[in-house]
C-alpha cells in the first residue's frame, strides 16, 4: 500500500506499508493524529494530520493549508501531513492505500497546482 507524506518543507515522498497502518501514521506525522477531508482535496483522499502540532509551536505545512482551506477560515494545518485514500476494509469504512499510478498522479497534481513549490524528493531524501 502507498501513502504520500507532504512535509512542512513542500516535500512530497511515498510511504510504502503493509496494513495495520496506524503506526506508520503516528511516525509521519509525529504522534496522535486526526482524520481531514479538506475541501480541495477530491474525494476519496483524506488528510492526516497532529491533533497537537499548533501546541507544539510546528510551522505550517503550505499544501495542507491550502487543502483545507486555511484563508478562508483562519484555522492552520501545521507539521507533516499524509494523504491516504478512505475505502473499505473488511467491509467497514477505512482508510486504505493508493496504487502506485494514483500516488504518482496525485503528487504530480501538487507539484502542478503550486508552480512547482512542492517537489518530490528522491528516494534517497534529497530534493529531486
Amino acid at each position: 500500500m502507498i501513502a504520500l507524506v507532504v512535509n512542512t518543507k513542500n516535500e512530497i515522498r511515498r510511504v510504502e506499508y503493509d496494513p495495520p497502518h496506524y503506526e506508520v501514521i503516528r511516525e509521519a506525522v509525529g504522534g496522535h493524529y486526526e482524520l481531514v477531508r479538506p475541501r480541495g482535496l477530491e474525494e476519496p483522499y483524506c488528510m492526516m494530520a497532529l491533533v497537537s502540532g499548533l501546541a507544539l509551536g510546528l510551522p505550517l505545512n503550505p499544501l495542507g493549508c491550502y487543502l483545507y482551506g486555511t484563508l478562508d477560515h483562519g484555522h492552520p494545518i501545521v507539521g507533516d501531513i499524509m494523504i491516504l485514500k478512505l475505502g473499505y476494509c473488511a467491509g467497514e469504512p477505512d482508510t486504505v492505500g493508493m496504487t502506485d499510478e494514483e500516488a504518482q498522479q496525485l503528487g504530480d497534481k501538487f507539484v502542478k497546482i503550486s508552480s512547482g513549490i512542492v517537489h518530490w524528493m528522491e528516494k534517497g531524501g534529497n530534493p529531486a
